[in-house]
Formats: C-alpha cells, sequence, structure tokens
C-alpha cells in the first residue's frame, strides 16, 4: 500500500449525547493526518447533533442524520460514501487512543495485509473514575482458520474485537459489506466473511478501547448468542478449538504479529 493511506473511520449513532464527544476527541487526537470521520446518525431526540455540530469543521468528519434500519445498515450507508483505502468502525461510546491511525498506516504501508487488529482494551467507571485496562491477549495470534469457522463466539474463545478492527476497502468490498439483516451478531458474521479472503495480523500495541457501561447494546449476550446459533454449526470437536489456537498462535506468532521495533525499524526513544 502507498505512503499514508486514508483511513476512513464510520461511527453509527442513535442517541448517544453521552459518549459521542469523547469518540470525537478521540479522533481529533490523532497523531495521523490523513483520514476521514464519516457519523451516520439514525436521527436521533437528545442532543447528539448538537453535539456533532460543535465539532463541524474543527478536523475531517462529516456527518449525515436520516432514519435509518439498525446499526449494520447505518455502516454500509457510512462506508458507501468513504473515499479512505482503510476502513475501521468507531461505536459512539468507543475510543482511540492518540496512536492509533498512526500505527494503522504504518502496518498497512510496509506489511502485505488486509486486515489488522491490536491488543484489546476496555473502559469502565469506577468510583466516578473512567479506567482503561489491557485484556489479557492469550493468544497473542488470531487463528483465521477457527475465525472462518465461527469459533471465536465468546463462549470456546473470546470475540474478535471489533473496535480494533482494521482493513482494505478492496476487503470489505470483495465481502459485500456487512449483512445488515442482523441486528446484534453482524461482526461476527463480518469476521466469518473476511476470513475467507484474508489473515487477520495483530499489532502489539492497543488501538482503541471498548468502554463497559448500563444499557450497552451488545451487554445482551442472549440475543447476541442467538443471532449466531441461526446460522452456526456447532463442531463435534470444537472442544479442543481453544487448544488448536493456542497451538496454532505458538507456530504463527512470528508471522502474523507484528513488532513495533520492527514496523518502525527499532526509532522508538
Amino acid at each position: 500500500m502507498r505512503k499514508n493511506p486514508k483511513i476512513t473511520i464510520v461511527t453509527p449513532i442513535y442517541n448517544g449525547e453521552e459518549y459521542i464527544e469523547k469518540c470525537i476527541q478521540s479522533l481529533m487526537n490523532q497523531e495521523y493526518e490523513n483520514f476521514e470521520h464519516i457519523i451516520v446518525d439514525g436521527g436521533s431526540t437528545d442532543q447528539t447533533i448538537e453535539i456533532i455540530k460543535r465539532y463541524q469543521g474543527k478536523y475531517s468528519m462529516k456527518w449525515i442524520s436520516e432514519p435509518d434500519e439498525g446499526m449494520y445498515d447505518a455502516i454500509n450507508k457510512g462506508f458507501k460514501i468513504a473515499s479512505g483505502e482503510i476502513f475501521a468502525w468507531l461505536n459512539a461510546d468507543d475510543f482511540y487512543f492518540p496512536w492509533t491511525l498512526s500505527v494503522v498506516a504504518k502496518a498497512f504501508e510496509k506489511k502485505q495485509i488486509e486486515w489488522l487488529t491490536g491488543i484489546p482494551s476496555n473502559t469502565k467507571i469506577y468510583d466516578n473514575v473512567s479506567v482503561t485496562f489491557q485484556l489479557p491477549n492469550l493468544p497473542p495470534v488470531y487463528c483465521t482458520p477457527l475465525i472462518k469457522m465461527g469459533a471465536y463466539d465468546g463462549t470456546r474463545i473470546s470475540f474478535v474485537q471489533q473496535e480494533s478492527c482494521f482493513w482494505t476497502k478492496k476487503l470489505w468490498e470483495i465481502c459485500g459489506g456487512i449483512d445488515s439483516r442482523y441486528k446484534m451478531a453482524g461482526d461476527y458474521f463480518l469476521w466469518k466473511n473476511f476470513a475467507k479472503y484474508a489473515k487477520l495480523y495483530s499489532v502489539q500495541c492497543n488501538l482503541a478501547s471498548f468502554r463497559i457501561h448500563q444499557g450497552q447494546k451488545s451487554s445482551d449476550l442472549n440475543q447476541y448468542h442467538y443471532e449466531m446459533g441461526k446460522n452456526r454449526n456447532v463442531h463435534p470437536f470444537s472442544m479442543i478449538y481453544p487448544i488448536y489456537a493456542i497451538v496454532y498462535s505458538l507456530v504463527r506468532y512470528r508471522k502474523y504479529v507484528i513488532n513495533l521495533d520492527n514496523l518502525y525499524g527499532d526509532k522508538g526513544k
């Protein structure tokens, strides 16, 4: 990929006044400049639009507000007007770190990859203090064959963390976007589709944080797994998936994990 590729971030939102400002500020604070932020609002009735308007013209952001058929419909709508070479979506209650897009651009520029993630992290309020903490990164390599089989479902093996994933426009178009018929588990099926055409690489740093809070849509794991179950076949040897994932990680670590010193030529200070 060419030097300094353009990155498109799509944020779907509906009545997200509590967190959208932090999301926007995490994009404004990026050390990397060649990106666009597309906010797709579903017709919010709270202060979401007023907050978005405060930041209009202050960074590379555009927004639309109109009724949609849900989050995945909004995401597809956003990417239809995207001009970047690298895609990602960031939900309104999640956020990036200042180095995120710089690291992502460098990884796609230097490596022949189509799909990238980072070390997962969560953010939660404890005694009125927002705390971001890193999740265990074991195994550090995502086993793409198991993703394709649907094993990363949060039961046998942990989920692929959506807010940390970045991919090429080409991969998105080959897969035809995300299936908007789903309301909860669209990302699960998108990763399965991606895994048919690309390997998932990991860079050894945090790229984004998933915010844990009351009332969030993703907290309904029963509904999430119900949607997965309608299109999931449980393999009779699924109990050994975690063991296979660990062995795969040990064997493939040097190939699929991107070390920052190698990525930047050991230029760290």
